[in-house]
């Protein structure tokens, strides 16, 4: 199991819709596999994970293990990512003078566009290169960019008419 963790006064946010997202249904990602993963990003323990959810320590093992390759994750900082991207999770962090705010997906997909932005002087190139293949081999590049898509051809429809 990968060391990632968010900051502790963070929360995992399970989209409510998320069960009705394209994405999620093809993958057949269940309700319980979400629920182990926002524990464990949140850090908790396998042990302690099956304690809040009051399921056997191998089921939590179990849960990560089949969403994990469902969704072709290596670890759980990949596993955010992608399940981010797809809108299936978002995050709750409390902010300056301890008011909780929303990380949406809008801010995912902003975060994510502005890392492989070739002036973001906090990451350099060959970071920028793995980040984008691991996009582009999982499927979800597209999905990044989509209201850039729509923008292009909705400029492209305008000419036409």
């Amino acid at each position: 199991m990968s060391e990632y963790r968010i900051p502790s006064e963070t929360k995992a946010v399970i989209r409510p819709s998320y069960e009705w997202l394209e994405d999620a249904r093809k993958l057949g990602i269940s309700r319980r596999e979400v629920e182990v993963f926002a524990l464990l990003v949140e850090g908790h323990n396998n042990k302690e994970a099956a304690a809040i959810l009051g399921i056997q320590y191998q089921s939590v093992k179990n849960h990560w293990h089949s969403l994990s390759k469902k969704i072709k994750a290596k670890n759980l900082g990949q596993a955010y990512m992608i399940l981010s991207v797809l809108n299936v999770v978002g995050m709750n962090f409390v902010a300056i003078k301890g008011e909780e705010r929303e990380f949406t997906h809008e801010d995912v997909l902003d975060s994510i566009r502005r890392s492989l932005r070739d002036e973001d002087p906090n990451t350099d190139k060959s970071t920028k290169k793995a980040v984008k293949k691991f996009f582009v081999d999982h499927g979800l590049y597209g999905e990044i960019y989509k209201d850039r898509a729509r923008e292009l051809r909705e400029n492209e429809n305008g000419k036409k008419q």
